[in-house]
């Protein structure tokens, strides 16, 4: 299966599918924090979903449970591309996932999107 399990998921409204597609112990990268944990990935993932707009995949290459989807998308009408690596396990869930995202002035945009949404919906970690 080609398609990015985390550009999959920005798209899943169930946030209870989104967590089941991810490991206990599943680690979110970025470059601006990295998280642990299915329940703060999980509510990162469908707070995204929220944040960025019309992510596509250009391309995707997939070398066992490694995946690299180059994506193309817009938060708050500012276009970005970006890469998703992740990896799988045997069971095809998330068990690490890095996103990065360029230029970097989007990237600012994108953070201060999150931030926002998070102020009104915090981590799980984080009452």
């Amino acid at each position: 299966m080609m398609a990015s399990t985390l550009l999959r998921l920005l798209d899943e409204p169930d946030p209870v599918a989104i967590r089941e597609r991810l490991t206990d112990e599943v680690r979110f990268r970025s470059p601006v924090a990295d998280y642990e944990g299915r329940d703060d990935v999980a509510h990162l993932i469908a707070t995204m979903g929220v944040v960025l707009e019309a992510v596509e995949p250009a391309r995707e290459f997939e070398v066992g449970p490694e995946h690299t989807t180059f994506i193309a998308g817009s938060v708050s009408s500012h276009r970005f591309d970006g890469v998703i690596d992740e990896i799988l396990d045997e069971d095809g869930r998330v068990v690490e996932v890095t996103l990065m995202l360029r230029p970097m002035a989007v990237l600012h945009v994108a953070v201060k999107a999150m931030a926002a949404a998070l102020d009104e919906s915090p981590l799980p970690s984080r009452p």
